[in-house]
């Protein structure tokens, strides 16, 4: 019975990790293309966010009731349904030509993505073992980095022949609806025995049996939440805007601005693995070591501020705007997609993903507009003097957060007599 588990740990991390790409594809597409996008609507950067802003909401929010859905509803139904309206929206978007029609669309967009997350952690969790998910987890974020890569080559490539950024649009939800049947046709033959619930002795399997949360837990969530919107604001705001950041500082045409920071999607395939291995050998402790990282990245941005203040170099501001993302990267897979685990005797861990991933897309949603905002009133530099503030933020929280959270994993997540 094992063996045949283990037989198809590749076909569900591999699914999983299509259907996450396929998302990816659908939801940043937008954002990739937003410096030509703005251009052809002859609108501000301020009038577009409000686009991207939309989506963050509902994606952000649709977290919350996708994650308490997902411990109701079967996880496999919520991921094909989440596809195809995604893929719909990529389609009605290619009709839009005003900002209020574009961000009614992207909206209901968003709370199509919200229905993936949950119901791949859950599968995720009931499906493979604590060693399988940590592998399925890997690769499930090279899945996200790999289709930033994609867009951000695949875009400017077609934008350079003079194709419509709307049909590129309708090109890529012609890859969401093959990838939704795949999806659909092939997740009944792979999720065919779950190991979540089975007896370690006789390989039966058990009832499952669900162990309240400590009261003790609920500060370290609490300060965990508002470190994982600051790692939002750093995450999607600092990758949002980086083309139009590159444009406006530095002249780059808008082609090479969108193509210049794949870079950082490369490297955000490099760092997952790199975080994940720093974690599990030098920390086991998913707070304290999301503490260390916010410090370098503050330390990043502060480099990049006094950079930026006394001299003029592309070179140097990409590379350290490459450190900052990679971070941000790391603090998602350790406090979002592997904290929650941590929570799965309670039987709400849809629930629990939910909710830390909503209040990384609402930080995500304040930097989108408020990043815009903030650098059109005081310039790109003092943007950067904030994120340097903000990773400051993020180091203080977390370190007032750990000790509490290594309690609730030695009493609670971590002892097998709970």
């Amino acid at each position: 019975m094992k063996n045949k588990m283990r037989k198809y740990v590749p076909s569900i991390t591999w699914l999983c990790t299509l259907a996450y790409f396929t998302s990816y594809l659908l939801r940043m597409n937008f954002n990739v293309m937003l410096v030509k996008i703005g251009t052809d609507l002859g609108v501000a950067n301020t009038a577009l966010a409000v686009v991207v802003t939309g989506l963050t909401i509902f994606y952000g929010g649709g977290q919350v009731v996708s994650g308490v859905l997902g411990d109701r509803i079967s996880p496999r139904t919520m991921i094909t349904v989440g596809l195809s309206v995604a893929t719909l929206c990529n389609v009605a978007i290619y009709f839009c030509h005003s900002i209020p029609s574009m961000t009614v669309v992207w909206c209901i967009n968003g709370f199509a993505h919200s229905m993936l997350w949950s119901p791949v952690v859950k599968l995720f969790s009931i499906y493979l073992t604590d060693g399988e998910y940590g592998y399925a987890m890997i690769r499930l974020m090279w899945g996200s980095s790999f289709a930033i890569v994609f867009l951000r080559l695949f875009c400017p490539a077609l934008l350079s022949l003079n194709i419509s950024w709307r049909v590129i649009m309708l090109i890529l939800a012609g890859i969401g609806l093959a990838v939704t049947l795949t999806f659909a046709l092939y997740s009944r033959k792979i999720f065919v025995e779950p190991v979540a619930f089975k007896d370690a002795s006789d390989g039966a399997t058990k009832a499952q049996k669900n162990v309240p949360l400590p009261r003790m837990v609920w500060l370290p969530t609490a300060l965990i939440l508002v470190a994982i919107v600051a790692h939002g604001m750093l995450k999607d705001g600092v990758d949002n805007w980086l083309p139009t950041y590159l444009y406006e500082t530095f002249g780059i045409p808008e082609e090479n601005a969108i193509f210049s920071t794949v870079i950082l999607a490369v490297l955000g395939m490099l760092s997952c693995s790199l975080f994940d291995f720093i974690h599990r050998r030098f920390f086991r402790n998913e707070v304290f070591c999301s503490a260390v990282i916010f410090g370098v990245t503050a330390a990043a941005a502060a480099v990049l501020f006094v950079v930026n203040s006394f001299l003029s170099s592309m070179v140097l501001s990409l590379a350290l705007m490459t450190v900052i993302t990679a971070c941000m990267k790391g603090v998602n897979l350790i406090l979002v997609a592997t904290a929650p685990k941590r929570y799965v005797k309670s039987g709400k861990i849809s629930t629990f993903t939910g909710v830390l991933d909503a209040a990384a897309y609402a930080g995500s949603a304040l930097a989108t507009y408020g990043f815009a905002a903030f650098a059109e009133g005081f310039g790109w530099n003092m943007t950067v003097l904030l994120w340097a503030i903000i990773g400051v933020a993020g180091l203080v929280l977390c370190l007032v957060a750990a000790p509490l959270w290594a309690r609730f994993r030695r009493e609670y997540a971590d002892n097998p007599e709970v």
